[in-house]
Formats: C-alpha cells, structure tokens, sequence
C-alpha cells in the first residue's frame, strides 16, 4: 500500500513537472511571437522618428542644447547686477546659435540614417546575390566533375570550377560580415542595442527624380538653416553697430562695430554662395547617377545574353568550362554593379533633399513615395519576372 502511494506520488511529480515544463516552453514561444507582432519590419520614416528620439547622437544635441539654454538663463541672471544693451545682445545670440545647431545636426542625422537604411537594403540583396552565385558556382563544378570522370574535359576545368565555388563562398562571407557591421551601425544611430534584430519594410528601388534646380536654389535660400544662423549674426551686429553710434563710445569702438557688422555680411553672402555651389554639385551628383542607373541595366542584360550564349556554345562543346566561368562572373560583377548604381543613386537624392534645408515633416512625406518600395511589392514584381522567363 505504501509503495503504491508513493508511486502515485512520483507519477503525480513527474506529470506537474511536464506541465511546468510546458507552460514555460509555452510562454518562452509566445513571448517570442508577441516580440515579432510588437517588432514588425520598419519603414524609413518610422526610422528617422526613432533615430532622433532615442539616437546617441540627438541625445548628445539635446543635452548641448539643455545646456546652452542653462547658460542664457545664468547669464541673464547676471546682467540684472551689470546690466549691458550689448551682452545681452550677445546672450541671446549664443542662445539662437545653440538652437540653430541642434536643427542642423537633427537635419544631417535623417540623412546619416537614410543613407545606413539604404546600405542595409543593399547588403540584403547583395547577399542574395552572392548566394545564387554559389549555387551556379557548385552547379558548374559537379558538371565540371561529371565530365571529368568521363574524360571529356582537363583537370585545369575541375581546379577552376573549384576556385570559383571557394571565391563564391568567400565573397558571401564578406557580404555577411558586412551586413552584420552595418546592422549594428544603424542600431547605434537608433539608440538600439547593437545586436537588436533588424528587419527592413522596403527594398531598394530605381525612382527617377523630377527636380528643377532653379525652385531647389531658391527653396534653399529661404529654408537653410546656416543662412538663418547668419542672418542673426547680420542683426546682432546691426544692433552693435546702432547702440555704439553715439557722442559718448569712442570713435575706434563705432569703427569696430561697423567692420564686424560688414564682416557678418560678407560671412552672409559667402554661405549663399556655397549653398548655391553645393546645391549645383549635388545635383549634377544626383543626375549622374540617374544616367547611370538605366546604363548599368544595359549592361546587365546585355551580360545576361552572354550567358545564356555562353551556356548554349558550353552544351554544344564550342566553349570551354573557363570561357563559361568568365560569361557567369561577367554576370555576376554586373548584377552587383547594377545594384550599386541603384544604392548610388538614392543616396545621391538623400544628398540633394539634405542640402534643400527641408523640415523633418516635408522628408516624411518624400520617404513615403521615393527610394524603397514595400518588401511585398518588390517580391510581386520578382514573382511576374520569374513567370515570364517560364
């Protein structure tokens, strides 16, 4: 009787702890499901948002800021015991200077995170890429080894298709190791942890632009922050220039003001004309790479149909295994190059929309239509491709 109750009771363990069991590997996969739900892939803007909320780099902004602000109020306090038209004057230019800072550092960082966005979107397909070349690379050297055996083809073939394969599988390395950098570099402009899993919303895609340089100069001029910065310049030191025109401040002192006051506006000018300068360059930047988007698809197709030739000559034994190997890495190096002409290209336009000056809200609205399409988009229009070749 005694042992049965205490086999009872051991059956009774073994099965509380099953359920224990259970329950846990149960909460452990539904605690990683709800991650996914609450982690879904991440659009660009919703990026940005992110970067300049919890990114390091604002981080460090909004504290420089805090501080320069601090720094006003002290000074202030301070000129109620000294009182001076002219250092308050300066105190609140330090003050508009601080803050015209922090806006231009917020406007580089959506470029900065645009741009690690984009290399993500690259690296992701290069990775593909890499990986389709590896299976032609194997695909080519069990051929290679099957005639071989047969004594159809020389032992330089089997070395060379081995090389390939190991060369293949070299460059998917790299192309990971990358990837892996470059996912912990945009978790770093994010505030994220470094290994915090990244999943993107979009691919990268060929939109051409449609931008008239003489609006963009003239949208620049009014929006950019550097020309405001000098702006308050230009009128602190007209209000020096106007305090100091009196019978009572030396003569030197009013001719000091008026060199600083025509220094400040040849500072003006100068930022005009660089802002000109830069807008000019980025947008011959931006159509060059434009032109050489649809080039390098040419070239890609064109390098296609070598292959395909080179494939056909191959079978009919016209062409040697090296000679195919060449058309294949041709292809290859070409379908990377089109894809770097793509990634050159929607940074080039990053570039341009940076140098306008345009708010955070006025960037959302051009992230939502240029430079990525959704990931489901992108696999439809893959999807038609590969029925079309059937």
């Amino acid at each position: 009787m005694f042992s049965h109750y205490q086999q009872r009771k051991q059956i009774n363990s073994i099965c509380l702890g099953s359920i224990l069991f259970l329950g846990l590997f149960f909460l452990l996969n539904f605690g990683v499901f709800a991650e996914e739900i609450n982690n879904p892939p991440l659009p660009l803007s919703e990026a940005v948002k992110i970067a300049l909320e919890n990114g390091n780099e604002m981080k460090k902004a909004q504290y420089e800021l805090q501080q320069s602000e601090l720094n006003y109020k002290k000074t202030k306090a301070d000129l109620l015991l000294a009182p001076s038209v002219l250092s308050e004057l300066s105190n609140q230019t330090a003050l508009l200077v601080a803050q015209r800072n922090y806006e231009i550092t917020r406007s580089n960082q959506i470029q900065i995170v645009e741009e690690a966005y984009y290399n993500i979107l690259k690296l992701q397909r290069s990775l593909i890429l890499a990986q389709e070349n590896i299976n032609r690379s194997q695909k080519q050297l069990d051929n290679v080894k099957a005639k071989y055996s047969l004594g159809m083809v020389a032992q330089i073939d089997v070395i060379s298709a081995e090389y390939e394969l190991s060369k293949a599988q070299s460059d998917r390395l790299n192309v990971e190791n990358n990837l892996q950098i470059a996912k912990m570099k945009f978790n770093q402009l994010l505030g994220k942890d470094l290994n915090n899993p990244v999943e993107l919303a979009s691919e990268l895609v060929f939109n051409p632009s449609n931008i008239d340089l003489k609006e963009s100069v003239d949208y620049a001029l009014k929006n950019r922050l550097e020309i405001k910065k000098a702006e308050d310049e230009v009128i602190l030191k007209t209000k020096e220039v106007q305090v100091n025109t009196n019978d009572y401040t030396p003569i030197i002192n009013q001719q000091l003001s008026q060199i600083g006051l025509q220094i400040a506006l040849v500072n003006l000018e100068n930022i005009k004309n660089d802002i000109q300068v830069e807008l000019k360059q980025n947008y011959e930047a931006l159509k060059s790479a434009e032109r050489a988007v649809p080039l390098q698809e040419k070239s890609l197709t064109r390098a296609n149909e070598y292959l395909k030739i080179a494939e056909a000559r191959y079978d009919a034994g016209v062409i040697t295994s090296i000679e195919l190997i060449d058309a294949r890495n041709e292809a290859y190096q070409a379908e990377n190059a089109y894809l770097q002409a793509v990634f050159d290209y929607n940074v080039a336009k990053s570039k341009f929309y940076n140098s306008l000056g345009m708010s955070l809200e006025e960037r959302m609205k051009v992230f939502s239509d240029e430079g990525t399409k959704s990931t489901g988009e992108q696999q439809g229009t893959e999807e038609g491709s590969d029925q079309s070749e059937e």
